[in-house]
């Protein structure tokens, strides 16, 4: 393939793989774009060395439930040109970017990534992509508009990443000619991205990086669509997969809401009942029809979308949770989550209560099964939280574990993972849904919630 390389890519894994690289290569080979990708592994685990040697090519199988039918596809992927590692071939990277013919910079690397490190602000990718854009200011000044995408799981991706490279900026060298460079020259587009990926089952495919997706994704990408299409002409051929628009709350509302936020709320659920995986959750006899109702009777009904768009989503997030060749697991959804309680699935709490003046009972178990699952990780034994989670004998990573810990504690400082009594319960209930740290609002003066959630939890016992 003789396309050019056109966009710089921060990021090796699976997810990019699936998105950017599959619609670059769809829109290559539709004739609507001709471009290649220079992939940058920016930390010592990617896989720069198996991109390089197998030349930028690998295979896609995409596998799942569409419309109720079975979807099986597999096509070779051959967008990518090479990998460079940030490590040891920073130079090379910015010897990429000063070329005109560059106009795309994409990012995916993880929201711990997506911040200034004050430990190593030189290494962060903040700071990395700022002396990307001083070497583009530098060499080429005159050069076409450079549009950059980051896709990390972040609200206003694109926004918050501008913030950082300004703050970086001004206290450089030649600050203000570069600040206004960079305004003139530079345009950050948030972004979201939405698939599930796995891991191949064999260790040959693992080997060469044969990356196993569902067939659903999406890609919308923030920003003036005649201009992205100037510079990145890939929607044409993606099936209505990639998406450019002024204003992409619509995709995120329902992605975060009613995928993200149907994950989020049963995991604890769906450990608790033995479930390994998502799809053992939603065959299961009990979790699956809870699923199920709590995400097409309250998540839906609670958010900005019309009633048949929300409903066509929901019924697209069933069928993606029971694909059969998809092992997503638990384990992995559980991960900072009342982090992500609070971003996916509070909001849904609240707007079901303030559009119908009624508590969700289904949103109600979830949040008192999250409080309950962090009562029992916090404080139990790996013996004891192996019989609890019935098998799951490993430590879940929550950033907040800490402090629901800490209000367990306050109404009961020697308990310990057995009944507690309901007094108790109801006193833990007022003191952490009045934590604005964590819920971003007090949640202890809406009407009957300590009751309920303190109930849900007694339930459980």
């Amino acid at each position: 393939m003789n396309d050019p390389e056109t966009i710089l890519q921060f990021g090796t894994g699976m997810l990019l793989r699936s998105i950017c690289a599959n619609a670059v290569d769809a829109a290559n080979r539709a004739g609507h774009y001709s471009g290649r990708i220079v992939v940058v592994q920016s930390t010592p685990h990617g896989v720069a060395a198996t991109i390089n040697r197998q030349r930028g090519e690998f295979t896609l199988i995409e596998q799942g439930i569409e419309l109720g039918e079975s979807i099986q596809r597999r096509r070779r992927i051959r967008s990518i040109s090479r990998a460079l590692d940030a490590g040891t071939q920073w130079q090379v990277v910015r010897e990429v970017i000063v070329r005109p013919e560059i106009r795309v910079v994409v990012s995916n690397v993880t929201e711990a990534g997506f911040r200034l490190d004050a430990d190593s602000p030189a290494s962060s990718f903040p700071a990395r992509l700022t002396d990307l854009l001083r070497a583009r200011f530098q060499a080429v000044p005159a050069a076409p508009p450079l549009f950059v995408i980051p896709t990390e799981l972040v609200p206003e991706n694109g926004a918050r990443l501008a913030e950082m490279v300004d703050a970086i900026a001004r206290v450089e060298p030649d600050a203000e000619a570069f600040r206004a460079w960079i305004a003139h020259s530079v345009r950050f587009c948030s972004s979201l991205v939405d698939r599930i990926t796995t891991v191949a089952s064999s260790e040959e495919e693992r080997a060469e990086l044969t990356t196993i997706a569902e067939p659903q994704w999406l890609w919308a990408i923030e920003g003036d669509p005649p201009a992205l299409r100037e510079a990145f002409p890939i929607d044409a051929a993606s099936s209505g997969s990639v998406i450019f628009s002024p204003d992409i709350s619509w995709y995120r509302e329902r992605k975060l809401r009613l995928l993200n936020g149907a994950h989020t709320a049963i995991a604890p659920m769906a450990m608790m009942a033995g479930c390994r995986t998502v799809r053992e959750a939603i065959m299961h006899a009990a979790v699956g029809p809870f699923l199920r109702r709590m995400l097409l009777d309250e998540i839906a009904p609670s958010t900005s979308l019309s009633a048949l768009d929300a409903a066509s989503y929901a019924q697209s997030v069933l069928d993606r949770f029971a694909n059969p060749w998809l092992d997503h697991e638990w384990r992995v959804i559980l991960t900072n989550q009342t982090a992500k309680l609070r971003v996916r699935v509070i909001p849904s709490l609240t707007a079901f209560i303030d559009r119908f003046g009624t508590l969700p009972p289904g949103l109600i178990q979830a949040l008192a099964a999250s409080l309950r699952y962090a009562r029992v990780t916090s404080r139990v034994t790996d013996q004891e939280a192996e019989g609890w989670w019935r098998g799951a004998s490993y430590r879940i990573v929550d950033a907040d574990l800490d402090l629901i810990d800490w209000h367990w504690r306050s109404v009961d400082a020697t308990a310990t993972a057995a009944v507690i009594p309901a007094a108790v319960l109801l006193r833990f209930a007022a003191s952490v849904l009045a934590d604005t740290t964590l819920w971003g609002r007090d949640l202890s003066i809406v009407p009957g919630l300590r009751e309920a959630v303190a109930r849900a939890i007694g339930a459980m016992e």
